[in-house]
């Protein structure tokens, strides 16, 4: 006799949130891997440092534009299969990125590598929403969001390191690498869609149906007629567009008391790594607490602790509430995702969509506005990100004022 279908259809948690998240740390680390390498990227390029950050730009818009289209079409097609068909197609895009003789033809190629990036972040989500247990859900959502997050900080270390080594040429070879190899990983680790016995109990919510094309983008339209949604997807733009902010800064002009040396930029962007890996540990813990509300309390919390940072007192002074910061960003880019998709009905993997076009859109705005004040000093960026983090904390109570106020 076989299983019953309930403890048939989750996935084993281990091997799935550990694969989706490591690949997940590889395609968002696209994002962040040119930050070490501006000055080399302009050197070869015959451009300005502060013209080669449109390079992040260029790949973070793409980036999230591609989640209004790859969304839906995981809702469509299933979730592996436009995991597995988008990174098969990211290695060729990275590759050409390689390749890039100048700048002109380097965004264009950066716009190309952002598109087939994007086939995977929404489908992650949904695949995680719907696939795992769901008393380990809070745990796998938090380990995908911070390997996300876990990117920025992951992602530089390694550049550094290799574009030092190698060059900026042999970073994105190497990632090319990397991404075929973890198409042929999550082949083999992600579940194939479970069909309904009965066609008509599939809504498309579950990745399995077939969603008339007319109906696609129709969810978006509902999504952001609800004003709480719209105000939680404006402070989104603050999760990202705050975390990319800060250390396009770092780049850009180094803090007081941080030489503008390899080692001393390494070692600040390594200080963050450990929140990245606690967060996720305390997400039983922090479960306990309204996902509202937690988005609240963590983009105050990295408003206030970048504010911090912006006092001139050294080296180690700034690495402290670097940490604190990004801990904060960790906890808010979770309990943001599970805050939308709780309003979002069957519409989860347009939900998750827009929240991860947000995220990116928020990513591509970060590198200009510390380009804006960076002449100003790394202080006036900090204080910059921190009116932004703010300002996506007072967006986020302001949509949990919206809910209280509709009951």
């Amino acid at each position: 006799m076989s299983a019953p279908a309930e403890t048939e259809v989750w996935a084993p948690v281990g091997r799935t949130v550990g694969a989706v998240c490591a690949v997940g740390i590889l395609v968002v680390g696209q994002l962040y891997v040119v930050l070490p390498v501006l000055n080399r990227l302009a050197a070869d390029w015959d451009t300005s440092k502060s013209a080669a950050t449109w390079t992040t730009t260029a790949f973070g818009l793409a980036y999230g534009a591609g989640f209004l289209v790859t969304g839906p079409l995981s809702d469509r097609w299933g979730r592996r299969p436009v995991i597995v068909g988008g990174l098969a197609a990211t290695v060729v895009s990275t590759l050409l990125v390689a390749a890039a003789p100048g700048l002109v033809t380097g965004l264009s190629v950066r716009i190309l590598q952002g598109l087939t990036a994007s086939f995977f972040a929404p489908a992650a989500f949904a695949y995680l929403s719907e696939r795992i247990a769901p008393e380990r859900r809070i745990f796998a959502l938090t380990c995908l969001t911070s390997s996300f997050l876990g990117a920025g900080v992951v992602a530089q270390v390694l550049a550094q390191l290799i574009g030092n080594a190698l060059g900026w040429h042999a970073i994105f070879v190497a990632g090319a690498i990397a991404f075929a190899v973890s198409a042929v990983v999550l082949r083999v680790v992600l579940q194939p869609p479970a069909r309904s016995a009965d066609p008509r109990a599939d809504d498309g919510d579950s990745g399995t149906g077939v969603v008339p094309s007319r109906s696609v983008f129709a969810p978006f339209v509902e999504l952001l007629r609800q004003s709480r949604l719209a105000l939680l997807y404006l402070s989104c733009l603050a999760i990202l567009g705050s975390f990319v902010g800060v250390y396009t800064g770092i780049q850009l002009a180094p803090p007081k008391g941080v030489g503008s040396g390899n080692g001393a930029l390494l070692a600040l962007r390594a200080s963050a790594i450990p929140a990245m890996v606690a967060i996720p540990l305390l997400a039983g813990r922090l479960g306990g607490i309204a996902p509202a509300t937690r988005l609240v309390a963590a983009l105050g919390a990295a408003a206030l602790a970048v504010a911090v940072a912006a006092v001139p007192l050294g080296g180690v002074w700034v690495a402290v509430w670097l940490f604190v910061f990004v801990a904060a960003i960790a906890v808010a880019a979770p309990a943001a995702v599970q805050t939308i998709t709780a309003g979002a009905g069957a519409a989860r993997g347009a939900a998750t969509a827009l929240y991860t076009f947000a995220l990116f859109l928020g990513a591509s705005a970060g590198p200009q506005l510390a380009n804006l004040v960076a002449r100003h000093g790394y202080s006036a960026v900090a204080l910059a990100v921190a009116a932004l983090s703010a300002t996506g904390a007072a967006l986020a109570a302001a949509a949990g004022f919206r809910s209280a106020w509709l009951k």
